[in-house]
């Protein structure tokens, strides 16, 4: 007897465990980021200084500072031009959690804490690691990679995978 055929479902859930790989994206310094001038900061009421980019396929990730007079106050991680905001589920959330455990990270990134912009400097942008916390993603041969705002209230990742299908 002939088996009926399943009804097609407009939606569907079900546990698939994949490997994923997760590793931290390199940190590379704006070529002018260390030719600048700290003493011709003081006077500045505000300007904004690329300090180097997380680097990824496609798009990497710009760090900024803020500065005011002379001082850093705070740094900006700009997300890839196509990047959107979603509210991410708790799996994709736990996802996020999990990788940036492994890579040894804790639950949000520790405070920046306003600094000289010579002493930002004398750090060769060490700071921005410690504050905005980036890793890379890769799962089923496509890669993308996530940062954290600084406060870490926000997870930017970048929204570039396009699957094909035959």
């Amino acid at each position: 007897m002939p088996r009926s055929s399943a009804k097609s479902r407009t939606r569907t859930e079900f546990k698939f465990p994949v490997p994923v790989k997760v590793s931290k994206p390199r940190f590379k310094l704006s070529s002018s980021f260390k030719n600048i001038d700290p003493r011709r900061l003081a006077n500045k009421k505000q300007v904004e200084i690329e300090v180097g980019t997380f680097e990824s396929d496609g798009c990497g990730n710009t760090v900024t500072a803020v500065v005011r007079k002379g001082t850093v106050v705070r740094l900006t991680v700009a997300p890839c031009a196509e990047t959107r905001v979603v509210r991410g589920d708790s799996s994709l959330k736990s996802l996020f959690l999990e990788a940036r455990r492994r890579l040894g990270g804790t639950g949000r990134p520790p405070k920046f804490k306003p600094m000289s912009f010579a002493e930002l400097q004398d750090t060769d942008g060490g700071i921005t690691i410690k504050t905005i916390t980036c890793f890379q993603i890769c799962i089923f041969g496509h890669c993308f990679v996530c940062c954290t705002t600084p406060d870490g209230s926000q997870l930017m990742c970048g929204a570039r995978v396009v699957v094909k299908t035959p």
